[in-house]
C-alpha cells in the first residue's frame, strides 16, 4: 500500500495527536455518511446500540456509546421528538425510563446497518485479522491509561474535599 503524502506530518506525531486525529476523521466520514438520514454520529450511535442490544437505561445508554448522563438524555429527547424512539417506565424497575426504538427508527433499520457495514468495511479496509486484533489490544491500553489517570487525579481533589 502506497503512504498517503497527506498525512506525511502524522509519523512522528505524538500518540494522543494521532489518536485525536484518527476520531476527527472517524467523526468526519459519519458526518457524511449520515448526512442523507438527518442524524449526527452521537444519534446514530445510540440507535445502533437499541438496535443491536434492545432496549436500555438512560445511564446504560450513555455508557455503551462514551457520553455523560445528560448529554444522553439531550439526544434521546431530540430522537423521541422526531419519532425515532420511545421512552417509557421499566417494568422490571419502578423507577428507571427504559429507551427504545420508535416505529420510525425501525423503519430505518436496513439504511442504519447499511451506514455501519460501509462505515466498518472503510475502517477495517487492508487490516489484516492480526493487525485490527492489535490495535483493538493497544487501544484498549490507552483507555485504561487514560482511566487510571482519571484515577490518579481524582484522589487528591476527594481528600482536599474531605479536609475541608
Amino acid at each position: 500500500m502506497q503512504e498517503d503524502p497527506r498525512l506525511s506530518h502524522l509519523q512522528s506525531a505524538p500518540l494522543g495527536q494521532l489518536i485525536a486525529a484518527t476520531r476527527r476523521r472517524l467523526k468526519q466520514a459519519a458526518w457524511r455518511l449520515l448526512a442523507p438520514m438527518d442524524l449526527t454520529p452521537q444519534q446514530y450511535w445510540i440507535l445502533m446500540v437499541l438496535l443491536e442490544h434492545g432496549p436500555h437505561s438512560l445511564h446504560d445508554l450513555a455508557r455503551k456509546v462514551w457520553i455523560d448522563d445528560p448529554t444522553a438524555c439531550r439526544i434521546v429527547k431530540a430522537l423521541v421528538d422526531r419519532g425515532l424512539l420511545l421512552s417509557g417506565p421499566d417494568p422490571d424497575h419502578g423507577r428507571r425510563i427504559l429507551i427504545q426504538l420508535g416505529p420510525e427508527a425501525l423503519s430505518m433499520e436496513k439504511e442504519l446497518r447499511g451506514v455501519s457495514t460501509r462505515f466498518r468495511a472503510a475502517l477495517e479496509k487492508n487490516l489484516e485479522a492480526k493487525e485490527q486484533e492489535q490495535v483493538r489490544r493497544v487501544l484498549l491500553k490507552v483507555i485504561g491509561n487514560m482511566d487510571a489517570l482519571d484515577e490518579g487525579s481524582e484522589a487528591p481533589a476527594r481528600r482536599a474535599k474531605r479536609a475541608s
